[in-house]
């Protein structure tokens, strides 16, 4: 994995209309791409540059673009498009993780885990995160998911004296391991695609990836 990751889940029920809807936003932004459906990994070569998307598992589409594209701004734009709820998350550097749930192109909610990591400032009070929203919009357990709704201070993050905090005691991740979004997401019933999974291609290119950059900083 690069310095940083990103993802969007999309309720959806449909990977390939998923993808379809990305390749008719792509080819708005003057870039058209071909979509290369049941994509075989095990098969084919992957390029950094492609847009993954992984088939449905329990009401939800997994979405991988190139990490310079800013998640939760391709989340603002595919559910309007498809007119449903997503959740965008981000992590960087393996500690710095963030997660914004999108509901038909508005933003619901937003959460930093350590809003120092970058210096006073850089992180706001709304990026506090609120999981009574996110609970009632994804319709999940409060107390499974509130755990994670927690910031941590950088001095707190790099203690050596005491253990990291968790969010629940049976995770793998703590609450400064980025991948822990990916707990958060098991528990918001959010699958994070494995080898097994088929996948839908979509080749962007790394002209495509500044393309969706750019309309991301626009």
């Amino acid at each position: 994995m690069g310095v940083m990751e990103s993802a969007v889940a999309l309720r959806s029920t449909d990977a390939d209309e998923v993808a379809d809807v990305f390749q008719s936003f792509m080819r708005s932004l003057g870039h058209p791409v071909e979509v290369h459906y049941e994509f075989d990994p095990s098969t084919s070569q992957l390029t950094r540059h492609d847009v993954l998307v992984a088939p449905a598992r329990d009401g939800w589409v997994h979405l991988r673009p190139h990490y310079v594209v800013p998640p939760e701004a391709l989340a603002v734009e595919m559910t309007l498009r498809l007119g449903t709820l997503a959740s965008a998350i981000m992590i960087y550097e393996d500690v710095l993780w963030s997660h914004h749930l999108v509901d038909r192109g508005t933003e619901l909610d937003r959460h930093v885990n350590i809003p120092e990591y970058f210096g006073a400032g850089e992180y706001d009070e709304s990026w506090l995160g609120d999981a009574d929203v996110v609970a009632e919009a994804v319709g999940v357990d409060r107390a499974a998911i509130a755990p994670y709704f927690q910031q941590v201070s950088v001095r707190r993050a790099r203690s050596r004296l005491r253990p990291p905090p968790k969010a629940h005691p049976d995770d793998q991740h703590h609450l400064v391991d980025g991948w822990v979004v990916t707990e958060l997401w098991r528990r918001m019933g959010i699958h994070w695609p494995g080898g097994k999974d088929v996948l839908v291609r979509v080749p962007v290119g790394p002209d495509g990836t500044e393309v969706l950059a750019e309309w991301a900083r626009s």
